[in-house]
């Protein structure tokens, strides 16, 4: 029987490798409250610039999460990490020493260049076993959300006495611990679990997109990051509309993602003992339509707030965590990078689309235009979350091999095989662990490389 606890391995990986991940979305969600307000002071600043600075990261992310992606699956998780990293913390440092708002465009379009959500999420899934992984997943999702709920308390408390290229500065050494975790704490795969088939682009492709999921999934998650950064170029001038300055943002926003988790964690229970993934990210989906809806009221009160906002978060946050772990359950580890690729690349258009577009429309169609057209996107994502289906079966088999084979040997033949997720090779013990769906696997031509124990 497997072990129900994660090993010292699998802790050591979801520790370092959620640590990286908080450290540097920690610095980058400090400025989603206050670039807003405080870029205005920078020369050539308006509104639609300001958006698009705000936007820039995501496309510079969307157009090489994709092919870092493919790298990672290439020559290994950790290089792309440290090389990512390092585009990051220079990004940050040129914003920081800007004194226009296309100095700070530029800085943050660099930031985004170092686009390692994919690989560092891939070499988690390396790291982890099958049955222990969402586990690892949650833990890595569970510090985003620190970070997240920290970062919106402590980024208007910061700027009280930091100004915007401070502000920089933090992020940039906040990025450069996180390059030392992942040099010198980050574990690295052993071999024996690394599967080395020699695929073609084409070949991870068709893979990945053969029954369109990923495409389902890659639609949810440039949804809610478009309405993230959309929201914060609204959200914090209607705060200070209500009567509240900018120094109190970060108390309410404290209030409400506490709620927000207390709302969240029961439905993540409720969609793992259940098996009702799809029906709570729909779930969420209404959650987010229901707090867009509410802004459009008059409300101004605290109350009001908190309830609005604690709607949005909730929603958001549960998607947060249930997409990435959902492809990373979809797909083995040759072909998790690439997978990732696609969903990080949608992910971070959407923060660029979300930033650019809303700062574009919001002179002309107003604050109630805008939020109909996030209502709008969130209708049609969760409607397209419907063609997910039942996700697949998945089951742990064993195959026991006989002794003239080789693990490795059989490990790269059932990786070729419809329906086999994933396949870790143990030499010693002349076994194949596998992960299956079990609605799609060639059980006839699996058995052919040995025999299975279900």
């Amino acid at each position: 029987m497997k072990s129900s606890s994660l090993t010292t391995l699998e802790k050591k990986s979801a520790i370092s490798l959620a640590s990286i991940f908080a450290l540097r979305m920690f610095g980058l969600f400090m400025l989603l409250p206050v670039i807003r307000i405080l870029g205005e002071g920078l020369e050539g600043a308006t509104l639609p610039l300001l958006g698009l600075a705000i936007g820039i990261y995501g496309l510079s992310q969307a157009i090489l999460q994709l092919p870092l992606g493919l790298l990672s699956d290439k020559i290994g998780r950790k290089p792309v990490i440290y090389a990512g990293l390092l585009v990051f913390i220079v990004g940050s440092l040129v914003a920081a020493n800007s004194e226009s708002v296309w100095g700070l465009i530029f800085g943050r379009a660099l930031q985004g260049a170092g686009a390692i959500a994919s690989a560092v999420m891939a070499l988690a899934a390396d790291l982890s076993r099958p049955h222990q992984r969402s586990k690892v997943m949650a833990m890595i999702g569970g510090s985003i959300g620190l970070a997240f709920a920290l970062s919106l308390v402590l980024g208007p408390l910061l700027s009280n006495w930091l100004n915007l290229q401070g502000l920089f500065y933090v992020i940039a050494v906040l990025a450069f611990v996180a390059l030392l975790v992942a040099i010198f704490v980050v574990p690295s795969v052993p071999a024996i679990d690394m599967p080395k088939i020699d695929l073609s682009f084409a070949e991870r492709w068709r893979y990945v997109t053969a029954k369109g999921r990923i495409f389902v999934l890659a639609l949810s998650v440039f949804v809610i990051h478009w309405a993230l950064v959309a929201v914060f170029l609204i959200v914090p001038d209607k705060l200070i509309a209500s009567g509240f300055e900018l120094s109190q943002h970060s108390w309410i926003y404290l209030v409400v993602l506490a709620l927000s988790i207390a709302i969240m964690l029961p439905m993540m229970i409720k969609a793992e003992k259940k098996g009702w993934h799809r029906q709570v990210m729909q779930s969420a989906f209404l959650l987010l339509a229901l707090s867009l809806l509410t802004l459009l009221t008059s409300w101004q009160s605290l109350w009001f707030w908190l309830v609005v906002l604690t709607l949005f978060f909730a929603g958001f946050n549960l998607l947060e965590a249930k997409l990435p772990s959902t492809v990373s359950n979809l797909f083995g580890a040759q072909y998790r990078g690439t997978a990732l690729g696609i969903f990080s690349t949608s992910q971070f258009l959407g923060a660029f689309l979300g930033g650019s577009v809303t700062g574009y429309l919001l002179p002309t169609l107003g604050y109630t235009g805008v939020i109909w057209l996030n209502i709008g996107l969130m209708v049609i994502a969760g409607v397209a979350l419907g063609w997910l289906g039942k996700l697949p079966e998945v089951k742990r088999w064993v195959l026991e091999l006989d002794e003239a084979d080789t693990a490795k040997a059989v490990q790269e033949s059932a990786l070729k095989l419809a329906g086999v997720i994933e396949a870790i090779a143990d030499d010693h013990k002349g076994k194949v662990y596998l992960r299956v769906d079990d609605s799609t696997i060639e059980r006839k031509e699996l058995e052919k490389l040995g025999r299975i124990q279900a």
